[in-house]
């Protein structure tokens, strides 16, 4: 399991490593991890059938190490840089996916935002503690699925719940025994989606999901803070809630 970019950064080091040595035939990479298949049965892979070694997802191979305090007191920090700067709209997404959509989708840059990670809630508690009224957040809906739950630290250590709040919202949308069966089957997000893709059930349960993500995120802000989100996924978006447009003006407006 490589992603796609260390694949391609695999095969443009292969096509140069040829082309400097004056090679055109073909060329055939193995790629090794030393202790792969010990490493990979400590991680989610078995769950989703990735088996017999460890995945490829990074670019550079250099991990920096950081504790679970050190990481939310970074976050603090960066709200805190923001604020001092005047912002009322905070921008919020989890990681690298979310950058990358809210660039795409907005044109948005995380100059008026912060890469939250897995702390969703506290990211919100510090947010609405340093006087932000206004909160978007952009993810993809594999992790912001787990909101609608009430799952404020989406860490896959500390809860995941993404089939089982799928599956009850295919269960209010209508569906029947064996669909639902099938949606707890999936061991991704976006292989569930597929699926109600298919069924024609799609928006139905994914408006279903966001109404709850929204009263969750709501009631963690509380009165006078207002929030909306938008969560993407292998087909676009799967879910818009709240004022989002009308957020991102403000974020826009430096307000």
């Amino acid at each position: 399991a490589i992603n796609p970019v260390p694949r391609k950064m695999i095969a443009e080091a292969l096509a140069r490593s040829a082309e400097e040595r004056g090679y055109a035939g073909g060329l055939r990479a193995v790629v090794s991890v030393d202790g792969g298949v010990a490493l990979a049965a400590k991680t989610f892979n078995p769950r989703l059938g990735i088996e017999g070694g460890i995945s490829i997802l990074g670019t550079t191979g250099i991990v920096t190490p950081m504790s679970e305090s050190a990481l939310i007191a970074t976050i603090h920090a960066e709200v805190d840089s923001l604020r001092a700067a005047g912002a009322k709209t905070l921008l919020m997404v989890p990681g690298n996916y979310g950058e990358d959509f809210a660039r795409r989708q907005w044109g948005l840059s995380l100059d008026r935002g912060v890469k939250c990670s897995n702390y969703i809630g506290d990211t919100i508690d510090y947010a609405v503690y340093k006087g932000f009224r206004r909160i978007l957040l952009l993810g993809h809906g594999g992790k912001l699925v787990k909101l609608a739950a009430g799952i404020m630290n989406t860490h896959s250590a500390v809860a995941d719940g993404r089939a089982e709040v799928l599956a009850a919202h295919c269960g209010l949308a209508g569906l029947g025994t064996e669909k639902i069966r099938a949606v707890m089957d999936c061991v991704t997000v976006d292989a569930a989606d597929a699926l109600l893709t298919e069924w024609g059930a799609a928006e139905a349960v994914w408006n279903s999901i966001g109404e709850r993500v929204h009263f969750q995120l709501n009631h963690r802000a509380g009165p006078g803070v207002e929030t909306g989100f938008t969560a993407f996924g292998a087909r676009g978006v799967l879910m818009r809630i709240g004022n989002v447009e009308a957020i991102i003006e403000t974020l826009e407006d430096r307000e």
